[in-house]
């Protein structure tokens, strides 16, 4: 029997893990002048029969094949008690599994929500009566549906911390923000049909509902964009815009005094829209809200019972849960505690370089600014899997989900109603006190990416992230940057322009904010807009992040081993920028998403912006694309 050392182990592992990165290298690319296509460049090409795009696919994809082992043990297992979370977690999987088709259709989900208890969507009134106009009142109807998660119609409203204290929280409403021309669905005679129509009157139907939106987003775009938030009480916003009372006892099912108070911002545009939505006939304003809460329904739901399908269903509504039960068959205790200490370790390596650099003061803050940040920085937490640090995760979570309960058939809306009402009301809990755990989006719930929770100044870093293969605590240090890199952003995410809205405790801070409008920060910020982007805080945290990555790992006394391998000829500097940014390798690279350029674009802007980069390839100064003499630096 032949029996391999650790420090064989290891070598191999890093051998392995150098072939993996060399196979999507690109060497006919120059590397000085178009790194993204020579780091990346054979990626699609490795992963041609491959189901993910990305790193990060790949990454989401071995979580759910994990967790789709974990259904079928689950179901493998005697009986689980009825009020457990697994138990819970297993109904809503079997619903999804098994569900007929029928029960996954737009409109069967509105004849389960109807406007309110009196009418149904004019579509399914009875033949031999007319549709009762005098019955709907639409803020009944929408605060029925934002029970349900739907808001941004009419106007926007959700839970949000006080601008001064993180800890207490308020309703806040405002108005809508109208990020495209139509929120309506591209082919709508179509979509009215299928929602049960008849089909002489959708395409007369679909034009009023055009011109109503049409007037509505005139309105919106006509109100005044910036004002004040005001602190109103029940009472006060009912005597200048509507029935609010009603809409709140309806939307947290219980009575709402006129003494209740409320954060509204934009009072002149909610006066408007009652004055505007009077003039409109309520079977059109039904349809339209209608339109919209379908829309929201099927960005939020999956047509499909395939496994994998069910368990992104799952993470997208109870994340929680199955990050609890993730954990427990897949990480355990003794793991858990392993990969916890290597991420704090990472991190506080971060946190003394951050320091490091304000005491270079290259901003030149005043000792006041550079002591906000100081707080700001010592008191920013991680986050594992969503839970707090020491907490029994266990406890959370099964407190979390008490008083949840689906319904036991495979009626797949009725479930998935049943997770979009609780997930709604646990939010609207927080008015009386804060979760235990942060709850992200459901866009972000599905997703093993960490981000930076600014009002709770916290990184959450998911499971998938920290496990191989993405993470190799047995490898090579110069493996590990990726998270490394991951960690930097997101801790620079606290001190974007955005997050220096905030202090240490996430509280609205003038002072702190301040340092955006100091004259180099200020030039900073204006070299960075040379270069068109799509989202400038993600910018910031993608240069200042990768600029304090790098003076992490080869500071002298970070720790970190920075001895050249003996398993590459390249330098540990070329492979720290290779490990780096093959994490933006992906076959479609020139998407944006909204809020971050695209990959090619993103890899392009740090890199040229640091000068260890040129330094490291011998790249020549504005004779190479990526080493131009003009650089940007924030922090």
């Amino acid at each position: 029997m032949c029996i391999v050392s650790a420090s064989s182990q290891a070598n191999n592992l890093d051998a392995l893990l150098l072939n993996q990165m060399l196979s999507y290298v690109d060497e006919s690319v120059p590397v000085c002048d178009d790194y993204y296509k020579y780091a990346c460049g054979k990626w699609t090409e490795v992963h041609e029969n491959d189901d993910f795009f990305d790193p990060m696919g790949l990454i989401d994809r071995n979580v759910n094949e994990n967790l789709v082992r974990l259904m079928a043990e689950l179901l493998q297992k005697q009986q689980q008690q009825q009020s457990s979370v697994e138990a819970k977690v297993l109904s809503f999987y079997q619903a999804c599994r098994q569900a007929a088709n029928s029960t996954r259709s737009s409109k069967g989900y509105l004849e389960l929500v109807p406007p309110n208890v009196k009418i149904p969507w004019p579509q399914f009134k009875h033949r031999w009566e007319d549709w009762d106009n005098s019955k709907f009142e639409w803020m009944e109807t929408l605060a029925r549906l934002r029970r349900f998660g739907l808001t941004n119609v009419f106007f926007d409203l959700d839970v949000q911390p006080d601008m001064y204290n993180s800890s207490k929280y308020f309703i806040h409403i405002e108005r809508p923000n109208f990020k495209t021309e139509s929120q309506l669905p591209t082919d709508l005679s179509r979509k009215l049909l299928e929602l049960g129509v008849n089909d002489r009157n959708t395409d007369a139907l679909a034009k009023q509902v055009t011109i109503f939106e049409q007037s509505v987003r005139k309105m919106i775009l006509n109100s005044q964009s910036k004002e004040a938030v005001d602190e109103m009480t029940v009472h006060k916003l009912e005597q200048q815009t509507g029935h609010w009372g009603k809409y709140l006892e309806t939307l947290l099912d219980r009575a709402v005094s006129a003494d209740f108070v409320l954060k509204v911002g934009n009072v002149a545009y909610l006066k408007q829209l009652n004055r505007t939505l009077a003039r409109w006939n309520g079977e059109v304003i039904a349809t339209y809200i209608m339109l919209r809460f379908v829309s929201y329904l099927e960005e939020e739901t999956m047509d499909s019972p395939k496994s994998i399908d069910c368990v992104q269903e799952l993470r997208r509504h109870m994340l929680p849960a199955t990050n609890l039960l993730y954990e427990q068959r897949f990480i355990v205790p003794d793991k858990l505690q392993q990969l916890e200490e290597n991420v704090l370790e990472l991190f506080e390596l971060l946190r003394q370089q951050f320091y490091k650099i304000l005491e270079v003061n290259h901003l030149s803050l005043k000792r006041g600014q550079r002591k906000l940040l100081r707080d700001k920085m010592r008191k920013m937490k991680i986050s594992i899997g969503s839970f707090p640090m020491n907490a029994n995760h266990f406890s959370i979570v099964t407190s979390f989900y008490d008083g949840l309960q689906l319904p036991e058939n495979h009626d797949y809306a009725k479930n998935q109603l049943r997770l979009l009402e609780f997930r709604t009301s646990r939010r609207l809990e927080q008015l009386d006190r804060p979760l235990d755990l942060i709850l992200p989006d459901s866009g972000t719930a599905m997703v093993s990416t960490p981000f930076y929770n600014q009002r709770q100044n916290t990184i959450v870093v998911p499971y998938g992230i920290i496990e191989e293969p993405f993470f190799q605590p047995d490898a090579h240090d110069i493996f590990k940057t990726g998270l490394l890199g991951h960690l930097s952003h997101e801790l620079m995410h606290g001190f974007d322009s955005t997050g220096l809205n905030f202090d240490r405790d996430g509280n609205y801070n003038e002072q702190i904010l301040k340092i955006t409008s100091g004259s180099r920060y200020e030039a900073a910020l204006s070299c960075l807009e040379q270069y068109e982007t799509v989202g400038m805080d993600e910018r910031e945290a993608d240069i200042a992040g990768i600029r304090l990555a790098y003076d992490v790992y080869f500071d002298p006394g970070s720790g970190f081993n920075r001895a050249q391998p003996s398993f590459s000829n390249l330098s540990l500097k070329q492979l720290f920028f290779l490990s780096s940014m093959q994490y933006f390798c992906s076959k479609e690279p020139l998407a944006d998403d909204g809020e971050h350029d695209s990959d090619e674009i993103r890899v392009y802007q740090m890199l040229i912006n640091l000068p260890a980069f040129a330094e490291a390839h011998g790249c020549r100064v504005d004779d190479d694309n990526m080493h131009p003499s003009g650089k940007c630096r924030l922090w």
